[in-house]
């Protein structure tokens, strides 16, 4: 007794406490077989007020009011999900009913209902209806509606819970804005494996809004799935991933996804135009969206697009390929303008071989392009000026652009060129070799090197290094010559001007209509100056279109040019022309009209003032009409005939003309009819003048002075002045070097000349027979004349004596007719004057 005494001495606590967990469990066992009623309870972190437990075979639970502050900790809601999971497991075996109508946790408020199988649970997020049915170890629930209300999505299937191997699965159908498909999960020690199927819609735009606020996707991504690609008829095939609900960790590396639609539009950045398709697959794999554009095309070229957004678990960038044969034109170049790539270049004609990649880094919007063009016989813009080419090769690198086998011409100039081009400091340089560069009367250039640099920043400015000219290519265009120097050895025209110093400034469109501005022209005409002083300095206005017209600022000299025809206007100016060049041929046909001009002849120091005169030069003829003093000439030379015919002319001019001082007063008339210069016929008429100062004339002078018998000729018609005329022609033929004087009819106050003969104008050789008459009245004077060299004639008893000139021009050899031929010559001289024709044309 003592053992079992001493036995249950050191157990009594041990059979105390068991005593009283047994007296306790059958009195809790008593009290919730008969039900338990709590009006309220209030523990640390949660209350729950109006708690009613009741045991039957299984438990009813029903409370009210569930109050339980937040967990300011973090937890884990996968972790939690998972729990919860776990938890399922007893509420069929424990619990016949459960009533928990008002749970809130802080904001949170939600309820639970479990009775004959059936669950609902409802809180701000989420709605759950559901069955159970317990199959051996596994609890299968079929799902009525899950809906996931942030996200507005609802499922419907079937779950199979199975707690001995931790392997849960659900199949079913899922509906979320405008999709709706199959979706199976799986989860596995942790992991949740899901995958959806044939989905179908019209639109996914709110379910893609929806998804970037839920998971923070990045803005670019998004717009990128939907916003930039929009489709009719889309369908996911598949959509499967794994995600660790004890991490939270989302795998995006596992993430798998196929899905298409059909008519899509995608425009490659919200500021151009969209591109269309006739499909779009999408495909996510390895962390990568691709996307396969079918039968791409934007701004109705046709175009292969590539498109794909890459490591979305990291650092995600975009990759945008374009190949194309159509032109590089101003659609293709906004897509790059809207990345901040200005290319200066713009293809409007031929053919083009393109493929451009931008790599887009879509945390930070940068850009990084990759570019091949391969363009021929086409016409191009550069910076708003258009141009053709043969052929280049263009390739894009960044912001860099790299030109290979570069051609460039216009109306203007014809280059081979390579370049690089610096689109972020948005400057270019060329190594140019110019074949040509032409601009008709001004410039010819042939094979020149230069170094061009380009500045697009604002305008579009070129510089030559050589040329030193710059270029503003924005419109209208502009060319800036500041020197001449380096042109002139280029320059026919300005070397032809003696053109030493001027600004040139060039405006353009098009490079066919131009308009130039001569500044501070200084030059040294050979053929032009002013009337009365040097003509070294002016400023010129030229425009350049189907017509050219060069004005003078000081209006000394106005031209046109209209195709093959030069229209030159001069006022107030002296031109100095040599005779052989009035007779040479010329390309164009020139038109001249000149105002109070002098004309000088240089090579025969012929100079003659005009009030006016105008004109005509081609191949074949030379027209020439002046005015001066009152008086005209008209002269007409051409292949095989020369005419000239003048009247008024005064005898300064005729001085001027044949460069003598025989003449002094009186007007003078003349008509000349011919093949050439050297062969023609002529007609002289005089008027009113006198005759002096002709070598001729002076010997003739000094020989009547050395007769006395011929003293009675020391008349008023031989004065200081000259021999008086009254009325007089003269008339002559030239045939090359052989000068005939027809006839020599010259009447004054009291004696007349008739006379003929000729010159040889190569030897000087002259042989002329001229007759003197004396019309005093003879009786005054007969008795004071021999007979022997003299006669008698006419009914005018008129007094004569014949004088003969030969010998050269520079020696002359005069005297009076020998008395064998006395009576004779003088009726053959007046017969050969008088029986003349008095006009040889009309």
């Amino acid at each position: 007794m003592s053992k079992i005494s001493q036995i249950i001495d050191k157990n009594r606590f041990l059979l105390l406490f068991l005593t009283l967990f047994i007296a306790i469990f059958v009195a809790f066992f008593i009290w919730i077989k008969i039900g338990i009623k709590i009006e309220s309870m209030d523990f640390n972190r949660f209350k729950i007020s109006q708690l009613y437990i009741k045991l039957d075979n299984k438990i009813t639970l029903k409370a009210k009011n569930i109050n339980i502050l937040p967990d300011n900790n973090e937890q884990n809601s996968s972790k939690s999900t998972l729990e919860l999971i776990h938890y399922m497991k007893w509420i069929d075996m424990l619990f016949n009913k459960i009533e928990l109508t008002n749970i809130s946790i802080g904001d949170q408020k939600s309820y639970f209902i479990y009775t004959d199988n059936k669950f609902n649970f409802d809180n701000n997020d989420i709605y759950i209806n559901a069955n159970l049915a317990r199959q051996n170890r596994n609890l299968n629930l079929s799902i009525n509606q899950i809906n996931l209300k942030d996200f507005n999505t609802t499922f419907s299937g079937y779950l199979e819970l199975n707690f001995y191997d931790e392997i849960h699965k659900f199949r079913g159908k899922f509906n979320s804005y405008e999709l709706q498909g199959d979706i199976n999960l799986n989860i596995d020690n942790d992991i949740l494996s899901y995958e959806v199927a044939n989905v179908t819609a019209p639109t996914i735009k709110q379910f893609i809004d929806a998804l970037a606020n839920a998971i923070n996707l990045n803005s670019e991504i998004k717009n990128w799935i939907y916003g930039y690609i929009v489709a009719t008829d889309y369908r996911l095939e598949i959509f499967k991933g794994k995600f660790n609900l004890n991490s939270s960790d989302l795998s995006i590396s596992e993430l798998y996804g196929k899905a298409s639609a059909n008519a899509p539009i995608v425009k490659f950045h919200p500021n151009v135009a969209a591109a269309t398709a006739s499909s779009v697959t999408v495909t996510f794999k390895n962390s990568n969206l691709i996307f396969d554009i079918k039968d791409a095309a934007y701004e109705n070229a046709k175009a292969n697009v590539g498109l794909s957004i890459n490591n979305l678990d990291s650092n995600p960038n975009l990759i945008l390929d374009i190949n194309t044969t159509s032109l590089y034109n101003e659609s293709i170049n906004n897509i790059l303008k809207a990345y901040d790539i200005n290319i200066p270049i713009l293809q409007n004609s031929g053919t083009l071989n393109s493929n451009i990649c931008l790599n887009i880094d879509l945390s930070d919007i940068k850009v990084r392009a990759d570019g091949e063009f391969i363009l021929n016989n086409s016409t191009i813009d550069i910076a708003g000026a258009n141009f053709n080419s043969n052929h280049a090769k263009i390739i894009l690198k960044d912001d860099k652009i790299t030109i290979k086998d570069g051609h460039i011409k216009n109306d203007i100039f014809d280059a081979n060129f390579s370049a690089f081009i610096d689109t972020s400091e948005q400057n270019a340089k060329f190594d140019s070799k110019f074949n040509s560069i032409i601009i008709p009367d001004l410039i010819d250039i042939k094979n020149l090197d230069d170094n061009i640099t380009l500045d697009f920043k604002d305008d579009a400015i070129i510089k030559s290094k050589i040329l030193g000219y710059d270029i503003n290519l924005s419109q209208p265009i502009t060319i800036n010559i500041p020197s001449i120097i380096p042109l002139k050895p280029y320059s026919k025209l300005i070397n032809d001007l003696n053109l030493t110093k001027a600004d040139i400034k060039i405006t353009t469109n098009d490079f066919k209509n131009i308009t130039a501005r001569v500044n501070d022209a200084n030059f040294n005409l050979p053929i032009i100056s002013k009337k009365d002083g040097n003509y070294t300095d002016d400023n010129f206005t030229i425009e350049i279109s189907d017509i050219i017209t060069i004005k003078s600022h000081s209006g000394i000299i106005n031209s046109t040019i209209i195709d093959d025809e030069i229209n030159i206007f001069l006022d107030s100016a002296k031109i100095n022309i040599e005779s052989n060049s009035i007779k040479g041929d010329f390309d164009k046909n020139i038109k001249f009209i000149a105002n109070n001009s002098v004309l000088n002849v240089v090579d025969i120091n012929r100079t003659v003032k005009f009030v006016h005169f105008s004109g005509s030069k081609n191949k074949d003829e030379l027209k020439f009409d002046g005015e001066f003093d009152g008086g005209y000439i008209s002269i007409t030379e051409g292949k095989d005939i020369l005419k000239a015919k003048g009247n008024g002319i005064s005898a300064t001019t005729v001085n001027d003309i044949l460069d003598l001082n025989t003449f002094s007063e009186g007007i003078f008339g003349l008509k000349v009819i011919g093949k050439n210069s050297k062969n023609f016929k002529a007609d002289l008429e005089l008027k009113d003048t006198y005759l002096k100062d002709y070598k001729i004339y002076n010997q003739l002078l000094a020989f009547l002075d050395s007769i006395p018998s011929l003293l009675i000729f020391k008349v008023p018609d031989f004065n200081n002045k000259g021999f008086s005329v009254q009325d007089g022609i003269i008339r002559l033929q030239r045939i090359d070097d052989n000068l005939t004087i027809h006839a020599i009819d010259i009447k004054g106050a009291n004696a007349d000349i008739v006379g003929s003969g000729g010159i040889n104008l190569s030897t000087n050789d002259i042989d002329i027979t001229l007759e003197l008459k004396l019309l005093k009245d003879a009786s005054t004077i007969i008795d004071k004349i021999p007979l022997v060299n003299h006669i008698l004639l006419g009914k005018d008893r008129s007094i004569s004596t014949v004088i003969t000139i030969s010998g050269t021009i520079d020696k002359l050899d005069i005297k009076t007719q020998v008395i064998t031929d006395v009576l004779t010559t003088p009726f053959s001289i007046i017969k050969n004057t008088l029986t003349l024709p008095f006009v040889i044309f009309d």
